[in-house]
């Protein structure tokens, strides 16, 4: 069962990174998140994981959601030149939003193994206000505004605030200090989100506006926003004497880096035409972007399984078997509505591409996007009911048992996201390229599937079961290991990166010259 729960990991993040490149940002991050702690749930084996499977499907969303916002394209560039110290920082750079990214997920995901059920159940109210705020500054362009500068009166003073999060930050603190006025019994939790808040914008605001670091201009710097919010994270779990989470929490930072990094060096060798890999690029038209994308998953989510195996291990003790129904309600308005329409919609901006549209533009004088608005809306109605009456008790939508429900859940999740992107991707799949990576998403979830189907009835009992805050969950030799092999894996991935090609590939980036662009036809 360990090696089984490595696999699931590694294949249900690799196919979710593959969602994810295609739709980007948060929200494409949110599913692979959402996969991974269904997947550590599923194979855990242990009755009070799998009671919260729904819970770290939740958890798991927002945690690797976080990452999203680090923009990283041009750093790739970087790894693309032959000149070694570009290469070199660049490699550096992607272990570094790497990290970031799956130390914020993991550490997130661990709340939903070690949080009491009370706990959980009062950050609802915070977070569906949080959620309502954001969508409230998006639609009435609000955010917009503030982002483009036009409220200053010389928006050149202020370029680095460009393609940054700081109004989603400052609006997280203002909601916030709402919530605690209003939620008093939730007031622990609003004060979590404001001290994160606080954390993304000194981080930024030091970083960038301060010291004037800049990763990869004229990129926005949210990973410097995302320093400041890792570090009050892992404040917040030391504060709450949560040693388990931050055990699950450096295996996380140094899955995602060395898995960024890692997953890269196959991106520049098939680029590169090297080996039999790039022969294979070269002969067939492979995206191999799509190869560092689905590699960073499988690389990531094996390490972070590995971690859930030594919590497993450690016999660790949830405080409470079940979660709270309201949690769990939560969690499942976003996972199957939530999370899917903040990535679904973009299907119909895609299809109405004013270069390239495939719909009729109207049908009834009507335009296609409300078409489909209605519909989504309808369906989103029906899910929300369904919840409700199953959660009252007076309805029976998923199988019995709490195994039964957590594989439901999985496929679900899984088939919606990839029949959504299969339709988004169908106009362009006369390339065989595009073609061959959907393939190999199907049959990555194919495999997936099998295996959550097959899993086996029955738990191992476990006694004598360790407390969170217990001094047995030390990061200090995960951390150790980390810090001496990172100089090492790095310097020769950059090292193999340069000596693949003899001259800069298409689209490459210089960091620290005076070139910007080098395209080799």
């Amino acid at each position: 069962m360990p090696a089984l729960m490595i696999i699931l990991c590694a294949l249900a993040m690799s196919v979710g990174w593959g969602f994810r490149g295609n739709y980007g940002h948060e929200a494409g991050a949110m599913v692979p998140g959402a996969l991974l702690g269904l997947a550590i749930s599923l194979t855990s084996r242990r009755p009070d994981w799998q009671a919260r499977g729904v819970t770290l499907a939740f958890l798991g969303a927002i945690g690797w959601a976080f990452g999203g916002q680090m923009s990283y394209g041009k750093v790739i560039g970087y790894t693309m030149h032959t000149s070694f110290p570009d290469v070199h920082y660049a490699y550096w750079s992607l272990f570094l939003i790497g990290a970031l990214w799956g130390g914020l997920g993991a550490g997130i995901l661990a709340l939903g193994l070690t949080e009491k059920s009370e706990t959980l159940d009062r950050w609802c109210l915070p977070l569906a206000f949080l959620w309502l705020v954001w969508q409230a500054a998006d639609f009435s362009g609000l955010t917009g505004w503030l982002d483009s500068n036009a409220w200053l009166h010389d928006p050149g003073r202020a370029a680095w605030l460009k393609d940054a999060d700081w109004v989603a930050a400052l609006s997280a603190l203002l909601s916030a200090g709402v919530s605690a006025y209003f939620f008093r019994n939730s007031r622990e939790q609003a004060a979590c989100i404001a001290w994160l808040a606080s954390g993304w914008l000194i981080g930024f605001f030091v970083l960038v506006g301060v010291f004037h670091l800049h990763l990869s201009p004229p990129r926005g710097d949210n990973w410097a926003g995302c320093v400041g919010l890792f570090v009050a994270f892992c404040s917040y779990l030391v504060w709450r004497r949560n040693r388990a989470a931050m055990y699950l929490l450096a295996w996380g930072f140094f899955a995602g880096g060395f898995g960024f990094a890692i997953a890269e060096l196959l991106n520049v060798w098939g680029r590169g035409y090297w080996g039999i890999i790039g022969e294979w690029a070269f002969r067939y038209r492979l995206d191999t972007w799509k190869w560092m994308e689905q590699g960073f998953g499988f690389i990531m989510g094996a390490i972070v399984a590995i971690g859930a195996l030594g919590v497993r291990r450690g016999r660790l003790a949830i405080p409470a078997e079940f979660p709270s129904k309201n949690f769990d309600f939560l969690a499942l308005v976003y996972l199957l509505v939530i999370m899917m329409w903040e990535n679904l919609y973009k299907n119909v901006k895609h299809w109405n591409d004013q270069k390239n549209p495939i719909l009729a533009p109207r049908v009834f004088g009507i335009e296609n996007q409300w078409w489909f608005l209605m519909v989504a809306t309808l369906l989103s109605v029906v899910a929300i009911v369904a919840f409700i009456r199953q959660n009252q008790g007076r309805i029976q939508l998923t199988p019995p048992g709490v195994l039964g429900r957590i594989r439901w859940l999985f496929l679900l999740v899984l088939w919606i996201a990839l029949a959504g992107d299969f339709a988004n991707a169908l106009p362009n799949l006369k390339d065989q390229g595009r073609l061959f990576v959907q393939f190999t998403l199907w049959l990555t979830a194919g495999v997936c599937s099998l295996i959550v189907v097959s899993l086996p009835e029955g738990f191992a009992l476990l006694e004598d079961t360790r407390p969170a805050n217990d001094s047995y969950w030390k990061t200090r030799w995960v951390t150790l290991v980390g810090i001496v092999l990172a100089p090492a894996i790095v310097y020769g991935l950059a090292w193999s990166s340069v000596h693949s090609h003899d001259k800069p590939l298409d689209g490459s980036h210089l960091r620290f010259g005076t070139e910007e662009v080098v395209n080799e036809n």
